[in-house]
């Protein structure tokens, strides 16, 4: 899950669009301790202040509103949803992330000056480590719909930048394709996130609506000490 979820966050940094916009990214993962390798995909649809992500094989969704400031996640087994308020969200997420230990907006990911042709995509590579058991490489493309890209971005970065990935903020562009390795019980753990479509056909409203036949809960209460 932690991998996915490092595909996931860089594909919200660099992805959102004021626009109609669904993006669809691939994900693979290596064997993990006690676990096989994994291979799924990522649908990320994103209309003006809203975005929804999804992903095969997993009975889960989550929808972000920035307008209402809360994050939504969808048990599609159970029928629930989870409510939590998007600055609880971030402040979770910063100690989360990899590198969250190291110095804040010093990032060791650094322009290789190395440029390479993605599914169609002149794209520019990034490298380095994020800190002691990370190394991350991602290639960046501009295209028109990255210019765009502004409210989403601002929301991820506020996480990233307590952590090594802050210096991140500077990179501009649709993330095509990244890997990264990250050590787990000493093992490395190699994850991929690559860019398989990009369309900007018109989204019904409804996508981002609740089911009505869920149940929507808050979020649990901290234990008292």
């Amino acid at each position: 899950m932690k991998i996915l979820m490092i595909g996931f966050w860089l594909t919200l940094w660099a992805s959102a669009v004021m626009a109609d916009l669904t993006v669809v990214q691939s994900l693979e993962t290596t064997a993990m301790p006690a676990e096989p390798g994994k291979s799924s995909s990522m649908t990320m649809k994103m209309k003006g202040q809203k975005a929804r992500i999804d992903f095969t094989g997993m009975p889960i969704s989550s929808i972000i509103d920035l307008k209402s400031k809360k994050l939504f996640f969808l048990d599609h087994k159970q029928k629930q949803v989870m409510v939590m308020p998007l600055d609880l969200m971030q402040s979770m997420l910063a100690p989360s992330a990899p590198g969250a230990t190291n110095a804040p907006n010093k990032s060791a990911i650094k322009k290789t000056g190395n440029v390479q042709t993605i599914n169609g995509y002149a794209c520019e590579e990034y490298a380095g480590s994020a800190s002691a058991d990370m190394t991350i490489r991602c290639w960046m493309a501009d295209v028109p719909e990255a210019r765009e890209m502004e409210p989403f971005r601002a929301y991820a970065q506020d996480a990233f930048n307590a952590t090594s990935f802050g210096g991140m903020a500077a990179m501009k562009g649709l993330v095509v394709r990244s890997d990264s390795t990250v050590l787990t019980n000493d093992k490395p753990v190699t994850s991929r996130t690559e860019l398989k479509s990009l369309s900007k056909a018109p989204i019904d409203d409804g996508v981002f609506s609740l089911p009505a036949d869920y149940t929507v809960m808050g979020m649990p209460s901290p234990a008292a000490p």
